[in-house]
C-alpha cells in the first residue's frame, strides 16, 4: 500500500480484497490487514506531499514524467483541488487515479500536516477498511470479486460525482422546492 501511496501502479482494489481474503481463511488477521494496508498507504501518501511540499512543481514537472505524472495530471490535479479545497484530499481516496496523486497539490499547496495527515488516513482507513471486508465477505467467491472490482470503482466515481452536482446544485438554490 505504500507504493500506490507513492503514486506506482499498485492498485488497493486487489491487494486489500486479497489481504481479506487471506483473513478469510484465517492465514492473516483482518483488523490488522486494514490498520498495516492503512498506515501503508499514509505513508505512501506523506512521501509525496513531502516531494511536492519541500521540492515544488518544478521538481514535479522535471521528474514526475518517470511515474507517469504529466503537467497536464499536475495541473488538473491541482484545478481539482483549488476547486473542490482541501476536502478534496479525503474524497480523492475514494477515485481511481486521483486517489494516488492528490497529495502532490495538497503539498503544493502547503495544506497543514496534521490535518492533510488526518483526512489521509481517514480516507484509506475507510477505502481500505471497505476493500478488506469485500474479500473477506467474497472469500470463496475471489475469482468474481477481482473481476468485478473496477465496476466497483466505476460506481463509486458514479456517486460521488451526483453527491457533489446535487451538492452544487443544492448551493446555487437550483433544486429548490418552490409550489
Amino acid at each position: 500500500m505504500l507504493l500506490e501511496g507513492m503514486s506506482f501502479p499498485i492498485p488497493s482494489e486487489v491487494v486489500m480484497p486479497l489481504a481479506g481474503y487471506f483473513s478469510y481463511q484465517g492465514s492473516m488477521n483482518v483488523y490488522l490487514a486494514i490498520i498495516v494496508g492503512t498506515l501503508g498507504s499514509l505513508m505512501g501518501s506523506l512521501i509525496d506531499y513531502f516531494i511536492a511540499y519541500k521540492l515544488g512543481l518544478p521538481f514535479l514537472i522535471k521528474y514526475g514524467k518517470y511515474v507517469k505524472i504529466t503537467e497536464n495530471r499536475l495541473k488538473m490535479l491541482n484545478d481539482f483541488f483549488s476547486k473542490y479545497g482541501n476536502i478534496s484530499v479525503f474524497v480523492a481516496r475514494f477515485l481511481p487515479a486521483i486517489r494516488a496523486l492528490i497529495s502532490f497539490p495538497a503539498g503544493l499547496a502547503r495544506m497543514p500536516l496534521l490535518y492533510f495527515i488526518s483526512i489521509t488516513f481517514a480516507g484509506h482507513l475507510i477505502w481500505n477498511t471497505t476493500l478488506v471486508f469485500i474479500g473477506y465477505y467474497f472469500g470463496s467467491a475471489w475469482e468474481m470479486v477481482i473481476s468485478n472490482l473496477i465496476k466497483f470503482d466505476y460506481i463509486v466515481l458514479v456517486v460521488i460525482i451526483l453527491s457533489i452536482v446535487i451538492f452544487i446544485l443544492l448551493k446555487h438554490n437550483f433544486l429548490k422546492f418552490k409550489p
